[in-house]
């Protein structure tokens, strides 16, 4: 479940535009243009706004359009679709109706590119016809955008954008894959009053242009270009070269390469990164899969140190119990030695745990201790140091759920650190879909939250429907208090409100519209978003 956090309430307009914009293109996707003889298992391992992070890839069978079913309890709750993929991990973005997930629940999927690793390794055997043509072709999509944003009182602006995406495996009947993801925008400012208008700003990005070779019975694979790391899920997005091999039983891997500038995404050399890591796992389709993962990464700013650390991650995925449990250590040396006053600091603690007993129960909860990691850049310029170094808390809840149509879940939260100090939080989410020919969903969440530093309540729901498959349509709204806690602070009230529209045309060709409403303290925006996609 993502989870409440005091003073971090999503702002609806930015995560639905994330959303809808990577999401698309491609609605309404059959399961079944999926052909594969057994499904594979694997689990959430991290969850960030809207994005769902796997613990798979290329080398498993998935690619930038696979869907992919989150099951709890023998019951599927949610869809997702691949929109960035590496070779051992994949982003996903939650299809429409919206559904609360979890660290540790249960995924399963059909590989469409079998061959992409070895039988043994991938869990999957396929001998289609359809899948070997996509598994040697090469698929994407052309994506146009349109945001306006216009405050009260005037001025505003206007958002022209373009994406596209490419991903190809086994080109040609190789070893040779090709993955790209390229998004560019041109911002307007409209000047309110008297105030001075604002040049536009370009803005182009590479998330991702990698080639790849993959040995195909070895389960070795060579990758070159901005990618994102497999195994080595802190690390993310890097310039360079890394290599895996996958196999039964066990997996190993290395790379080397530097970090993207972290305002205009362009290569810079200045952060030299290098990592390994082994890896010893079980895999066998429709039962529980585990997984232990050690590994080292080190950062460096020419001749001195940003981050060394080691890392530990356990998983378990099965149809009863799911666990996602991860450390990280650094070392300090230097500079780091003396600031921190230690050769090393335990950096990062999560864990969290799903219980499925039955089919309609679920249990889960968590602990995170992660904090704010001391780099080299905070060292030289203390004021790009982050407000607070720790981040802790701990939670538990339980989902009730009926096949099919309703799912009801409870959720306790305590926090310590961060911006809001200490607090605690109360969640209860419910949901029903699928009513009536026109396949109405609704949706409600109540959350309320008492913290040192503030205390208020957050009330949200929607209602959809998609009578036809290929039209969708959504309502949605909701209202923040928030009472401030002896700091001399107003109280204050966000409201916000808005509707979608998309549509799919034919089997290549989604529109989407979307208006969005927000207002807090008499001052308030619209915001209007269209895109339209091609896939190919």
């Amino acid at each position: 479940m993502t989870r409440f956090s005091i003073g971090d309430f999503a702002r609806g307009v930015g995560r639905r535009i994330a959303l809808g914009a990577a999401l698309l293109p491609f609605a309404g996707i059959p399961l079944h243009a999926q052909e594969a003889s057994a499904p594979s298992w694997t689990r959430i391992t991290y969850i960030s706004g809207g994005t769902v992070y796997l613990e798979v890839g290329s080398k498993q069978g998935l690619t930038d359009r696979s869907p992919l079913d989150v099951v709890r309890g023998g019951t599927v709750i949610a869809r997702l679709l691949v929109t960035a993929i590496s070779s051992g991990r994949a982003a996903c973005d939650v299809m429409p109706p919206p559904v609360e997930l979890t660290v540790g629940d249960s995924v399963r999927f059909i590989a469409v590119i079998a061959a992409a690793a070895p039988a043994a390794t991938a869990g999957v055997a396929t001998t289609s016809a359809t899948a070997a043509r996509h598994a040697n072709a090469l698929r994407g999509r052309i994506g146009l955008r349109y945001l306006v944003v216009a405050p009260d009182g005037g001025g505003g602006l206007t958002q022209p954008a373009y994406d596209l995406r490419l991903d190809g495996q086994r080109l040609g009947g190789t070893g040779v894959g090709l993955t790209a993801d390229v998004r560019a925008q041109r911002t307007q400012y409209t000047a309110a009053g008297a105030q001075p208008a604002r040049l536009p700003v370009n803005a182009t990005r590479v998330y991702q242009a990698a080639l790849s070779w993959s040995a195909l019975r070895s389960g070795v694979r060579v990758t070159a270009g901005r990618q994102l790391a497999g195994a080595l899920s802190s690390v993310g997005l890097f310039d360079g070269v890394s290599f895996d091999v996958d196999r039964a039983h066990w997996g190993m891997g290395a790379f080397g390469g530097s970090q993207p500038d972290a305002q205009s995404f362009g290569p810079s050399g200045r952060i030299k990164e290098y990592g390994a890591y082994g890896q010893v796992h079980t895999r066998s389709a429709g039962s529980t899969a585990v997984a232990l993962t050690l590994g080292g990464v080190g950062s460096y700013v020419g001749s001195a140190i940003d981050r060394e650390y080691a890392f530990a991650r356990l998983t378990t995925s099965g149809p009863l119990l799911s666990v996602y449990a991860t450390q990280e250590i650094d070392f300090n040396r230097g500079w780091k030695r003396d600031a921190e006053h230690s050769a090393t600091t335990p950096t990062s603690t999560f864990a969290s745990v799903q219980f499925t007993p039955t089919r309609s129960v679920a249990l889960f909860g968590g602990f995170d201790n992660r904090r704010s990691v001391r780099l080299y850049r905070d060292f030289v310029s203390p004021e790009l140091a982050f407000d607070d170094a720790f981040r802790e808390g701990t939670w538990a809840g339980l989902t009730l759920a009926a096949p099919r149509y309703a799912r009801l879940s409870v959720d306790r939260r305590d926090s310590r650190g961060g911006t809001s100090g200490e607090a605690n939080s109360t969640t209860v989410m419910g949901s029903v879909t699928g009513l009536t020919r026109l396949r109405l969903g609704v949706r409600a969440r109540g959350t309320a939250f008492a913290g040192t530093r503030s205390s208020g309540q957050l009330l949200s729901g929607s209602i959809d429907m998609d009578p036809w498959g290929f039209l969708r349509l959504e309502a949605n709204g909701g209202t923040r208090r928030t009472t401030a806690a002896g700091l001399g602070l107003a109280d204050t009230r966000l409201t916000w409100w808005g509707v979608d529209a998309d549509v799919g045309i034919g089997r290549s060709l989604y529109l989407l519209l979307s208006t969005y409403r927000e207002q807090e303290a008499g001052h308030g925006s619209l915001q209007t978003y269209a895109s339209i996609s091609w896939r190919f």
